[in-house]
């Protein structure tokens, strides 16, 4: 196969009809929920129901071997032999040097452009920032997007979703032991919290974007990186600017792609700071050799637990500088894996000083029963975790040790009345029952809960043709 030329690399790449159907559930409908208020789309009306939520899982079983030989050929850089090692194949045929080829150059391609990108954002140099965005997103989808061409490989080679090295129950629990007596401590700042440093502005008209970027201290052998939010901001408020953190799920990267988060912008015009942190392992910070989000499952479950302590310590420090802004109120949030990482940091920020802390929630599609995930999660068992950790020796008693550090805490960490929470009752990602035990477990109002007939895409789907739980939200910010 010849290497691709340079102009076609940042051609988007044509998948299956069903694989971009899946990709529209998975990611473009993800992306187009936050639209506030309501969007209008029948197309968007019509993936808000339980019928996308089967599709999803059937996209992420496929996509995510595919994304794992992928995540292998771009740490190779051309070297056939090394990715095969990645993978552990042997005696793989020379015609794929040109598919490894193409990877490479993408990767270098979205890798110059992310550089110049921050060079204009941050470090002063001269250029159109707008433009700088525009390609920075253009050859980051076609580098992301690049991991389709390695669907049929992935199936042939049987290639696994996840590059594990799961430990040992007792390995892990015995390194975690003195954590167990005081959980709260693993989740203390640092002191000082870090510089947040703001980029340029996009000028919309009655809107601002930036983006806001810091250094985050490694957890455990996971190494300190540099973390990211994307910011829209009204420039017209009445009254103090609240802040809305809405962090994102699993192995959804928006922020790489050309048409998101920029719905986002529309809910900035009622009057809110929209504050998008990266999630740790996502979008910039992925890891070389790992796709977006592989990092959080690699080691289960102590890269969970890394994940939910690095998130946390990220929240406090972008809170913090939110408060530094103005006298307005803070929302920390999100969904799925985001909400879930909210809500772990707010049961354990018991050393946090108050102004680290939001003054409210908003959880879609969470559980407070983070620790069984592992066996009870749908996604789980498409990515083969509950098989894994079963091989490893894990049983649903290990498992339970570690409720102090990640499930919701017994008592409500902040009033009630500011949580607002979405259960999808279909929900098998993050079982609906475990949201229940969470509204339950934290006397969510029933002004504040809301409990659609979805699973767990189509509820978080369903956001963009019914806002309400975002319109509560946005009254409790506000008075």
């Amino acid at each position: 196969m010849s290497p691709a030329s340079e102009s076609s690399l940042t051609e988007p790449v044509k998948t299956p009809l069903t694989e971009k159907v899946a990709g529209e559930a998975t990611s473009g409908g993800l992306r187009r929920t936050v639209q506030f208020p309501r969007t209008g789309s029948l197309f968007l009306a019509l993936l808000a129901r339980p019928w996308v939520d089967p599709l999803c899982l059937w996209g992420f079983r496929r996509v995510l071997p595919a994304s794992r030989a992928w995540a292998a050929a771009a740490a190779s850089s051309t070297s056939l032999e090394g990715f095969a090692r990645q993978l552990g194949l042997f005696g793989l045929p020379p015609r794929l040097r040109g598919k490894l080829n193409t990877t490479h150059r993408l990767r270098l391609l979205s890798k110059a452009a992310q550089t110049r990108w921050a060079e204009i954002a941050f470090e002063g140099a001269e250029g159109d920032l707008a433009a700088a965005e525009r390609e920075r997103k253009q050859t980051a989808q076609s580098y992301l997007a690049n991991r389709f061409r390695y669907l049929s490989f992935a199936k042939k080679y049987k290639v696994s979703a996840v590059r594990y090295r799961t430990p040992t129950p007792d390995f892990a629990i015995d390194a975690l032991g003195q954590v167990l007596a005081d959980p709260e401590a693993l989740f203390q700042l640092p002191d000082p919290l870090p510089q947040v440093e703001r980029s340029k502005s996009v000028d919309h008209g009655d809107v601002i974007e930036y983006w806001l970027r810091f250094e985050s201290a490694g957890v455990g052998d996971d190494p300190a990186d540099t973390a990211y939010a994307h910011i829209y901001e009204p420039k017209q408020h009445a009254g103090p600017l609240s802040s809305f953190f809405f962090a994102h799920g699993l192995a959804m990267e928006t922020e790489m792609m050309v048409d998101g988060p920029r719905s986002f912008l529309n809910m900035a015009r009622v009057g809110m700071r929209i504050v998008l942190p990266d999630g740790p392992g996502h979008n910039r910070r992925c890891k070389p050799g790992l796709y977006g989000g592989e990092s959080f499952l690699t080691e289960p479950p102590i890269s969970g637990i890394q994940h939910f302590v690095r998130a946390a310590r990220e929240y406090a420090a972008m809170i913090t500088w939110c408060r530094a802004q103005g006298p307005g109120r803070v929302s920390l949030g999100g969904v799925s894996l985001g909400a879930l990482s909210a809500q772990v940091a707010a049961s354990r920020w018991r050393y946090w000083p108050a102004e680290a802390r939001p003054d409210a929630l908003f959880l879609v599609t969470t559980t407070a029963r983070v620790s069984a995930l592992p066996l009870e999660s749908s996604l789980g068992h498409m990515a083969d975790i509950d098989n894994e950790v079963r091989r490893h020796g894990w049983k649903p008693e290990h498992f339970a040790a570690l409720e102090s550090i990640t499930d919701a805490s017994a008592e409500p960490p902040l009033d009630p009345a500011r949580i607002v929470l979405l259960v999808g009752t279909r929900d098998d990602v993050t079982p609906a029952a475990g949201g229940h035990e969470l509204a339950a477990r934290w006397r969510v109002p029933k002004e504040n809960l809301f409990v659609r007939d979805r699973g767990h895409f189509s509820a978080a789907i369903g956001l963009g043709v019914d806002p309400a739980p975002f319109a509560r939200m946005f009254n409790i910010l506000t008075h």
